[in-house]
């Protein structure tokens, strides 16, 4: 990912606009027109609709594209994202890998944005993988050596290594379910996770 270098600040300049600013500038131009055009028409409702038009694409959100595959992997099926290669997987401690995709909206594309990220290791011959996400309000989850534990900082959530929800003594767990496994898939030796976002607090895995 290329660096973004600062600009010289030895000449003033003024302040560039941010895409916000430039959002809301051509919110308002959009507006202001739609309600001209209704004034000359004499229609209402046309001119929300007009309105309504113009902005649509400006108020969508930024989105990951459901692209497969990225940093020059090949083979991965629709929905599945590139991890990371199966050699860099532990048979015993889980290593946390972020999910990189390119998003885009209705006037901006960028390359290769963290979207998430993901908890995984090998158990055997199959790769385990979760979601780094507590399924109890949402807060991330981080892996602790020394209890062999996912452990969430907010509310004392805890969880076992194969994802299971964890009790320790003196302490209740307020997550709902066990930590969100996500579907892996090999392909040679490039390692794709379908990954999704679930809904928290509810006792099923319930993907958004």
């Amino acid at each position: 990912m290329n660096e973004v270098k600062p600009k010289s600040r030895d000449t003033e300049t003024s302040p560039p606009q941010t895409t916000n600013e430039r959002r809301g500038f051509l919110s308002s131009a959009a507006a202001i027109t739609a309600a001209a055009l209704g004034g000359l028409l004499g229609v209402g409702p046309l001119a929300i609709g007009l309105y309504a038009t113009v902005m649509d694409p400006l108020r969508k959100k930024t989105t990951p594209q459901k692209a497969a595959g990225s940093a020059g992997a090949t083979g991965a099926k629709e929905g599945y994202y590139f991890v990371a290669q199966i050699g860099e997987l532990d048979s015993h401690v889980p290593r946390r890998f972020t999910i990189v995709a390119d998003k885009i909206d209705a006037w901006n594309f960028m390359k290769d944005q963290p979207i998430g990220a993901v908890y995984m290791r090998m158990q055997g011959e199959q790769i385990e993988c979760f979601h780094t996400t507590c399924p109890h309000a949402g807060c991330a989850v981080s892996y602790e050596l020394e209890s062999q534990a996912y452990l969430c900082p907010c509310h004392n959530s805890s969880f076992k290594v194969d994802g299971s929800k964890l009790e320790f003594s003196g302490s209740s767990n307020p997550s709902p379910r066990g930590l969100d496994a996500l579907e892996v898939d090999v392909q040679g030796t490039n390692v794709f996770v379908k990954y999704e976002d679930y809904f928290t607090g509810r006792h099923d895995q319930v993907a958004k």
